[in-house]
């Protein structure tokens, strides 16, 4: 592929690919391979696996909070019952208390941003043609110190070449 430019000039004859932009007139193409197995669709399998695919963090917050929820319903149930006994409280205030208790202590906003950040990473990633096999690799790419590429020129001057 010595020399050869991106775009691709294509030719009677020649297959398309989906996303192919046409720039300078009007083309008929027949399709002959289910949408399935179109490149995009195999794209979009791939961000979806690696939406499903739960990373080190993930795990970590589904433990913590199966242990932290139910201790802090406990210690808010303890606050509306017991407080208007051993601290004189009203059943409002105690009821009150406990409400509160339960809303700040609530693990929610943890429980519910580690997902949403990883499927973050990974969408924004796919919009920049970076696929990302799950948040397990996300999360490991913080330990990088540095990227190599080859050097076919691809990605600097977007012409595939060879170099001797």
């Amino acid at each position: 592929m010595t020399g050869e430019s991106i775009p691709v000039d294509k030719a009677v004859g020649d297959p398309v690919f989906a996303g192919t932009i046409n720039e300078t007139g009007t083309f008929e193409f027949e399709v002959n391979a289910l949408a399935s197995n179109s490149t995009l669709a195999r794209i979009i399998h791939a961000v979806e696996e690696a939406q499903g695919t739960r990373a080190p963090t993930q795990g970590f917050v589904d433990r913590f909070a199966a242990v932290y929820t139910p201790a802090v319903f406990v210690i808010a149930l303890a606050v509306a019952l017991l407080g208007p006994w051993l601290l004189g409280w009203t059943w409002m205030q105690a009821i009150y208390k406990a409400l509160v208790l339960l809303v700040i202590a609530c693990p929610c906003a943890l429980v519910i941003s580690t997902p949403v950040t990883i499927v973050s990473g990974l969408a924004a990633a796919a919009r920049r043609g970076i696929l990302i096999k799950g948040g397990i690799y996300l999360e490991e790419a913080r330990k990088l110190k540095a990227v190599a590429l080859d050097k076919t020129g691809t990605i600097t001057e977007g012409k595939p070449a060879t170099t001797g």
